[in-house]
């Protein structure tokens, strides 16, 4: 049984952003290189054998494959990275790939999720133009005020934090990347493919047609109900289902049987 208090633990903050962001370039090394059974001391080991991550040190891998990698792909089982490679080995190009890692680490870490749809969307919607280092230490300051961290975190890991949030938000496509000063915030949309691979997803986890349309996941990406069935009304001219939508009831036929057909089917289309 899950204790109350690992439960609470998962809804609190962590510096684990600190250790690594994004991480893109680094996460398509690892998925080429991942085999379904790995685990991540396997994966680490390995990586580090064959020099995949350049001249990295053994303490550098092994912050990226289980404080990054592991965390966000092969838990709480391997699914989404037997997915992923078998999306990446099919559809190696494409802003796709960022918009699913950025998925996966808001999963994965919650702090990652708040950041993007509670700090910078509140920036956005309050007509800010851009995100300064201060304005998100002053999130995370209020952040501790309201509990969100296990233990109070010093100045100088809220600076480190902070920094690697920006870090992370302008990699996927959230800030504009400045040598100082502030970062203007961009609109962002996410690319088709990902938008489908997130509907299958959720479809097979076993969501509801309704709860597909109007998920949180969909949140992490800035987008609402409607918007979502805008997507997935257009992702149907496709073949990939048959969207209907009347009020409050949305009704989809899906035309794959599994995720790894799912999967298939998308990294073929012109998306």
């Amino acid at each position: 049984m899950t204790s109350l208090t690992a439960i609470d633990t998962a809804h609190r903050y962590t510096n684990r952003i600190s250790k690594g962001t994004s991480l893109l370039a680094e996460t398509r090394i690892l998925f080429r290189e991942w085999r379904p059974g790995d685990t991540s001391r396997e994966l680490a080991e390995r990586t580090l054998e064959n020099d995949l991550l350049g001249r990295a040190t053994a303490y550098r891998v092994n912050d990226i494959v289980r404080r990054g990698f592991a965390p966000r792909f092969l838990f709480p089982s391997p699914s989404p990275a037997e997915h992923l490679k078998r999306l990446v080995e099919q559809r190696p190009a494409g802003d796709w790939f960022g918009n699913l890692c950025l998925l996966y680490a808001a999963r994965a870490d919650v702090l990652v999720r708040d950041a993007v749809t509670v700090m910078l969307r509140r920036a956005r919607d309050e007509g800010r133009l851009a995100l300064s280092l201060d304005a998100v230490i002053s999130f995370l300051r209020d952040s501790e005020e309201e509990g969100k961290m296990i233990t109070p975190w010093s100045l100088e890991t809220k600076k480190k934090v902070a920094r690697g949030l920006l870090k992370m938000l302008t990699d996927f496509g959230f800030l504009r990347h400045s040598n100082r000063g502030a970062r203007e915030i961009r609109r962002f949309r996410p690319e088709p493919l990902a938008a489908a691979y997130l509907a299958f997803d959720l479809h097979f986890q076993g969501c509801s047609d309704t709860i597909v349309a109007n998920h949180p996941d969909w949140r992490i990406w800035w987008l609402e109900e409607p918007a979502v069935r805008g997507i997935l009304d257009e992702l149907s001219g496709h073949g990939l289902w048959v969207f209907q939508a009347a009020g409050s009831v949305v009704q989809i036929t899906w035309n794959v049987c599994s995720m790894e057909e799912a999967v298939d089917v998308i990294a073929g289309l012109d998306l």
